[in-house]
Order: C-alpha cells, then structure tokens, then sequence
C-alpha cells in the first residue's frame, strides 16, 4: 500500500489515538494486580514487555472481536510477555487471566485506572496544535471518553470517537470515515497520530488520511509514513517545526 502524505498547511483537523500514544499504563498498578494473582514480576520487567505485549495485542484483537476472548486480551498478552520463554500452558494463561481482571473490576473498570499516565509533551502538544486553530478528535477503542476525562486530556477534544460506540474498530477505514463526519472535514484535511502501524496507520491509509507512527521502539523500521519516536516530534511535523 503507498503511503498517504501529511501537508500541514492542508491541515484542518488531526485525530489521536489514545492508549500509547496520549497516554501510558500505569505499570506500578498493574504490576500489583499481576502480583495479586500470583505472578512473580517486578515493574521494571512488566514496562519492559508493555510495548510488545500492547503489539500483539493489536494484532490478534480482529480475530477475538466479538468474543468473550476480548475482554482479557491486552491482560493475557502482558503476563504471556511477562512470562517469556516460559512454556505456554493456555489453563494457567487463562486462570492468571481470570484472577488479574478479578482484582482488577474489584477496583473499578481496568481501563481506567490502568491507562492514566499522560505522556511526555502531550499536554504542551496538544496547547500548541489548538492554538494553531486545528480541530481535535480522539479515535480510539473502548473507554476512550473516560479515559480522557480522568486524565484531564478530554478538554483539548472537540469529539471522541469510540469504536465501541461506532460499531467498527482499527484498522477499518469506516471508524475514520465517521471520525471525518463528525467533524465535517476531507481525508486530504486530516493526519492521523497513532502509535501501532496495523492499526492506526494502515486504518488512516484506508480512509484517505495520512498518519504519523509513534514508534519509541522501532517495530517498524520500513513503516510508509512519517516514523518518530516521540509526541513532541509529531507535534514537529504537523506544525512544519
């Protein structure tokens, strides 16, 4: 697939993707949680294997969308990571699983609490894109509304599009497309930022959009979009900084 162009002086709106890219797990908390239900980590592991797991994660959701499977996939792909080279047993996965979303939902909704670390130049990122007078929306999955409400992060948003709410989920060109409704605007108009490239910038491509990869980690060295390695840096791009 050729790769669709960022022009900032086209630019109207720009669309954010939420979970790694606006903000971060807290790792000490679901550090606790995989304590609690007998896993032996220590945080350092679990921030270690976070991307990893978050990217395998995102590659296998289509194929568990609809299931119940979905709800503890993020979950399971995090211990299977924290675990390593450890031999898979899918009855230990799915007990360990089962008791980290108990401990979790005793706490309140895992999303939440969970995902509540706003990331680095996020806050003065977003200040400057609005000050440039472009329109703001987050196009996420699940507990995207609330998310940003308890990080604070919601007043920069003029909408939040939620899959759930939309009935179509990354990469699926149609989330974009009702992202662009809501808003009024042409693909041409709009970047996308996003921080797993299967889904958020494949998804833009689809729609016409062209999108920017946070790759911290360099999963995708041969990406066919704008590829940086931090916030602040496509911050850079879409004010031509």
């Amino acid at each position: 697939m050729s790769t669709v162009t960022v022009s900032p002086r086209d630019l109207e709106a720009v669309f954010f993707d939420i979970g790694g890219t606006l903000v971060g797990p807290n790792v000490a908390l679901l550090g606790t949680w995989l304590r609690a239900a007998g896993i032996d980590c220590v945080d350092d592991r679990v921030s270690l294997v976070e991307p990893f797991a978050r990217r395998a994660h995102a590659l296998r959701r289509q194929s568990v969308l609809g299931t119940p499977a979905i709800r503890g996939l993020y979950l399971e792909e995090v211990i299977r990571h924290v675990w390593g080279d450890r031999p898979g047993d899918p009855v230990l996965l799915q007990s360990a699983v089962d008791k980290v979303l108990a401990t979790a939902m005793a706490a309140g909704h895992a999303a939440v609490p969970v995902w509540n670390q706003v990331l680095p130049g996020v806050r003065e990122g977003l200040a400057t894109l609005r000050r440039r007078g472009l329109r703001l929306v987050a196009v996420s999955d699940g507990s995207a509304e609330a998310v940003l409400v308890a990080t604070g992060l919601r007043e920069w948003f003029e909408a939040v599009v939620d899959s759930h709410h939309v009935g179509f989920s990354k990469p699926d060109p149609r989330l974009f497309d009702a992202a662009r409704a809501v808003l009024g605007v042409q693909a041409r108009n709009v970047a996308h930022v996003g921080d797993l490239y299967e889904t958020d910038i494949l998804g833009a491509h689809a729609a016409g959009i062209g999108a920017i990869l946070i790759d911290a980690c360099g999963f995708w060295p041969e990406a066919l979009c704008p590829s940086v390695d931090s916030f602040e840096a496509a911050i850079a791009i879409l004010t031509d900084a």
